[in-house]
């Protein structure tokens, strides 16, 4: 007879986290007594988190569902507090354990759970939940006594710009402090947060990760008042009952003046926050960003959206196994990204939701080359670009910019910015002076120094600014060159791509085809030549301004294959006699990819070759089914 299979589940009190040891301890007291009953160890789940609810703890979610298998017959814990103190999910782990004939030993009691103890056990199981209740309201109100009452500064390592020690003490990473001060110098002169970005990023500033200081990364450091030494407390609760962290009115935020070293000034801070909030309401009042118009910070932001769950596509990218200079740019339903795709089975290892959850999206990606590609197509007609003279307008061009880069004023404005530094540091040597000679009081120096160093930071700030547009004044061939290679190599056609892009309201994607919606409020004149565009499936429609484009999904994936193979019996159908090279030729694919097409048809009995040693014609035995037949079927 074969021995009973047992599996271990361990996991720490809260009150044990800080015993280095505990879980160790109890690791081998499991085992030790599945030895002692004379049973085969199966697995082993050991939780390194604690936590009232199944959420965040993988161990505990893996029995769960490990429950449904036949890897095991009986589980050992140390008792019953330590599989949760959650009243819900104890039930519903002695529901499914039950139902699937598995039993739960707990070791320190020295007995198997039985129904006759349901009722002593659900007691149990409220007990350790109020506990845990009681729990959660004392540490919460000690992390707010802490904070009311001037306790250490709470800073995560990650941080920009300081060191927490382990004594709780926080100190300043200079190199990193100087790069904030430039992001409040910078702000303060007028600069945005994505002019900053791209500024750090040609200057190689990165954060400490690495990754290079983004434009919401920079807005959340001028908006941050830790770096004027405030930092702001008790903004998040977590809330035991709904097992979340809540935001906290604005009205109980602790601030704690002084809890961190300040690398800005209150003054320099206040001007780059005010620079800030006006650039804001600059924009929005001269409708900058407008309501129905795309506001982020790529050409199709705000413009696709998915018809089968109506929501966003967002933009991702990813790197090939072998090409990791050139990544791979995507545009993906924000429900699939959220949630995956609606066959949980399929799709459980991408799945954010709990298993079971059947509400995900299972329309196509986008590959950005793809439909920008498409939109350069149709854009020669719908701009009439096809009949532009392009080398005439290109060295028109090309003549109006060498008369103008030729004048850059880059330089002399940095000779200007020099002489105004110059300026402002005689004035400072001057006023160092008078208050040595007692001719002005000590915070009278204070204030005016002060502001001579605010006038001078943001001098800096442009000092370093021009310093980047120098080299156009210095090489203005190289630029002219440059932008007349762009116009000559499908610079046009990006520009009218642009302009299409401003007329279109969005792009909805269907599961074969993408749909234009153009606004009328904005149309220009239409061009006759967009009915010649390829791919082009309908016509212009005065009612509704609409154009439908098959997508070219890539060969690689299940619907390009479809469409491959539906190519080739087309082609077979009017020339019999066609090799395998001659289709590559036509269809633009490699002779293997359409050699392994044609394979698959023949295997799955639709075209048959009669002949021999090459020799001979195709025969078309039966047709394809329809396209979406074809994918719920695996392709064929």
């Amino acid at each position: 007879m074969a021995l009973p299979r047992a599996v271990i589940y361990c996991r720490c009190s809260t009150e044990e986290e800080s015993q280095t040891d505990a879980l160790r301890k109890q690791v081998a007291e499991s085992e030790n007594c599945v030895r002692e009953q004379g049973w085969v160890l199966s697995d082993r789940y050991v939780e390194l988190k604690s936590g009232t609810t199944t959420r965040g703890r993988d161990e505990y979610n893996r029995l769960f569902e490990d429950l449904l298998s036949d890897k095991f017959d009986i589980i050992v814990i140390k008792s019953q507090d330590r599989l949760m103190r959650n009243v819900k999910d104890w039930y519903l782990f002695l529901d499914r354990m039950l139902s699937h004939e598995k039993r739960l030993f707990m070791y320190i009691e020295q007995k198997f759970y039985t129904t006759d103890d349901a009722l002593i056990t659900g007691i149990k199981a409220i007990l350790a939940e109020e506990y845990s209740r009681e729990l959660s309201k004392k540490i919460n109100n000690a992390h707010r006594s802490r904070q009311k009452n001037g306790g250490k500064a709470m800073l995560t390592s990650r941080t920009f710009g300081f060191l927490k020690r382990a004594d709780g003490s926080v100190e300043v990473i200079e190199e990193e402090a100087a790069i904030i001060r430039k992001i409040y110098a910078y702000s303060a002169a007028g600069y945005g947060s994505r002019a900053i970005s791209s500024m750090f990023l040609e200057q190689g500033y990165v954060k400490r990760t690495g990754n290079p200081l983004t434009a919401a990364c920079v807005a959340r450091i001028i908006r941050n008042p830790l770096y004027k030494g405030t930092m702001i407390m008790n903004r998040r609760h977590y809330d035991f009952e709904t097992k979340k962290t809540v935001k906290i009115p604005k009205e109980q935020w602790i601030y704690m003046n002084k809890a961190a070293p300040a690398i800005v000034d209150e003054d320099l801070w206040s001007q780059a926050n005010q620079a800030m909030t006006d650039r804001a309401a600059y924009f929005h009042r001269h409708e900058i960003f407008q309501k129905d118009g795309r506001t982020g910070q790529y050409a199709l932001s705000g413009k696709i959206v998915c018809c089968q769950c109506g929501k966003p596509y967002y933009r991702t990218w990813r790197h090939r196994y072998a090409d990791r200079e050139h990544p791979v740019i995507e545009w993906k339903c924000s429900t699939y990204l959220e949630k995956g795709r609606s066959d949980a089975a399929g799709c459980a290892e991408i799945r954010k939701e709990a298993p079971g959850f059947t509400s995900g999206c299972d329309n196509i990606h986008l590959n950005e080359n793809t439909v920008l590609d498409l939109l350069r197509q149709i854009s020669s007609g719908y701009c009439a670009v096809k009949g532009l003279d392009k080398e005439r307008i290109a060295g028109h061009t090309v003549r109006i910019l060498r008369d103008i880069l030729g004048g850059i004023p880059a330089r002399q404005a940095y000779g200007k910015v020099k002489k105004e530094e110059k300026r402002l540091e005689a004035q400072k040597d001057v006023l160092l002076t008078k208050l040595l000679n007692g001719v002005i009081s000590d915070r009278d120096y204070r204030k005016k120094n002060g502001a001579l160093e605010k006038e001078l930071a943001g001098l800096q700030a442009q000092k370093d600014n021009l310093k980047q547009l120098e080299w156009q004044s210095r090489s203005p061939e190289h630029r002219i060159e440059a932008i007349q290679n762009r116009l000559e190599n499908g610079g046009f056609e990006k520009a009218a791509a642009a302009a299409m892009l401003e007329d279109i309201r969005e792009i909805r994607v269907h599961e074969w085809q993408l749909e234009l919606c153009f606004d009328p409020l904005r149309m220009k004149k239409l061009s006759t030549d967009a009915g010649e565009l390829t791919g082009y499936t309908g016509e212009w429609m005065p009612g509704d301004f609409t154009l439908w484009f098959n997508y070219p999904f890539a060969p690689e994936t299940v619907r390009g294959r479809y469409l491959d193979r539906r190519r080739i019996m087309e082609l077979l159908r009017n020339a019999p006699s066609m090799t395998a090279g001659k289709l590559a030729e036509q269809m633009g694919r490699s002779a293997y990819m359409v050699r392994n097409r044609m394979k698959e048809l023949t295997t799955g009995g639709y075209i048959r070759f009669n002949g021999r040693g090459g020799r001979g014609t195709w025969e078309i035995l039966r047709e394809l089914p329809d396209k979406e037949e074809s994918i719920r079927a695996g392709g064929l």
